[in-house]
């Protein structure tokens, strides 16, 4: 059972039909006891009318008034019938018509209900007593028809099931338009899906319920993430096509006269500006490596493989990393952006500084980064060249100026805030990033 909708009717139906169920059941043996006890107290005042009606005669010997009792016992078979034992003589009623109904045996101040079968076979309930009158005992049995209970009760069963079950199936009707209703903005997010696949949105309506609210949030954090990551993608390629357009052009002009007659210095200096862009992108996908998103990322472990990739990768500078990490510093977000943020800053650290490189990371009321090197630093002036897109402060040098336009990519994607400025401590380029954190 897949649907959400099948799973929600199954559930009323069920609580339903326990519910109804034992109602039912509680109704039906309320009102069998109900009948009962009513019919009870019918027989016992019947019982008292009998009594009633057993006068002494002139030699003080009990007699019973058959003309004066309950027109009832006088049809015949009428349902109503009666038996009264006296010492020396019995009287049933006329309703027995040519019948007998037994006696009872009970003690005196003795009496019991049960249940028997009447001269019609009809279900009589039966009052049996013994008493006491003029100083003699008196035996009597009242017998009643309890047929026309037990068919109301039956009766009242099959009403009550067929109006708890009507009950149960407007419940499911009403349950069922409801949640199509409540699950409306779930179909429309769903079709906004499709029209995301199509190519005819962009992003996903936010206007919907507070429970559905999260998932639409998320799914919309993960479009602009994957997003960023393929104009990044596409950007890189670009700026990696149009710096080995020029020194491939320069190759294929050196080729096509005679190679002796051209430059070999240009075509090699050529090829080593082709190697070191082919290198310097290589290494960035070293530092990165495998990514995941949307995890609490512990800073202190991602950042120390990077520091040992690179330790590595400029272990003819001998660089010396000093790392100080709060415990609490969790991140809660893409792994991806982390690392290329990381790679990128301690990459160009790697590139300027001549020994010392400290990172610290402590968290306040939000993240806090500084990375900062013993390298040549950079003039107020220039720190707004370094976030332009292929600027390079040393021509020389190897690298585009590629990473910390990334960066600032990153940045602004997570909405954050990172400043340069000159480290007092070691004399060189600090950066100081500032980050919300989950």
């Amino acid at each position: 059972m897949s649907s959400l909708k099948s799973r929600l009717n199954f559930g009323v139906f069920l609580i339903s039909l326990i519910f109804f169920g034992f109602l039912m059941i509680i109704n039906i043996i309320f009102f069998n006891s109900f009948g009962q006890d009513f019919l009870e107290s019918r027989l016992q005042n019947d019982t008292d009318a009998l009594l009633a009606n057993l006068n002494p005669d002139e030699n003080g010997r009990l007699t019973f008034d058959e003309e004066n009792v309950n027109p009832i016992f006088l049809q015949p078979f009428s349902g109503h019938y009666f038996r009264v034992d006296l010492e020396n003589q019995s009287y049933l009623s006329r309703s027995l018509w040519d019948k007998t109904m037994a006696g009872t045996s009970l003690n005196l101040g003795e009496n019991r209900i049960n249940e028997i079968e009447g001269p019609i076979e009809e279900k009589l309930l039966v009052l049996e007593g013994a008493y006491e009158k003029e100083g003699q005992l008196v035996r009597i049995v009242v017998a009643e028809d309890f047929s026309p209970i037990t068919d109301s009760l039956k009766t009242l069963t099959i009403a009550l099931v067929i109006l708890n079950g009507g009950i149960v199936l407007l419940l499911m009707f009403i349950q069922r338009l409801i949640v199509t209703r409540g699950m409306g903005p779930l179909q429309k997010t769903t079709e906004e899906l499709s029209a995301i696949g199509a190519g005819e949105k962009d992003f996903l309506n936010e206007k919907v319920p507070e429970e559905v609210l999260p998932l639409v949030k998320e799914i919309n954090q993960l479009m602009i993430m994957v997003d960023n990551r393929i104009k990044r993608s596409t950007t890189a390629l670009g700026n990696l096509a149009h710096a080995l357009k020029t020194p491939l052009a320069l190759i294929e002009q050196s080729a096509s006269g005679n190679i002796e007659e051209k430059s070999a210095k240009e075509i090699k200096g050529a090829t080593n500006q082709i190697k070191r862009q082919l290198d310097s992108e290589l290494k960035r996908a070293r530092i990165i490596g495998s990514t995941a998103h949307g995890h609490k990322i512990n800073l202190k472990n991602l950042i120390d493989p990077l520091i040992e990739t690179l330790k590595k990768i400029y272990q003819e500078k001998n660089i010396n990393f000093t790392i100080s990490v709060d415990e609490k510093s969790i991140y809660v977000g893409d792994r991806h952006d982390m690392m290329e943020l990381f790679g990128n800053l301690l990459d160009n650290a790697c590139k300027w500084a001549d020994s010392k490189i400290e990172i610290s990371i402590r968290k306040a009321e939000k993240l806090e980064f500084f990375i900062e090197d013993d390298g040549p630093g950079i003039s107020k002036e220039k720190i707004r060249e370094i976030e332009t897109r292929g600027h390079r402060l040393d021509e020389a040098g190897e690298g585009h100026g590629l990473g910390l336009s990334i960066v600032r990519e990153i940045i602004d994607l997570n909405n954050a805030q990172i400043t340069y400025g000159r480290s007092e401590k070691l004399g060189g380029l600090k950066v100081s990033i500032r980050i919300g954190a989950s």
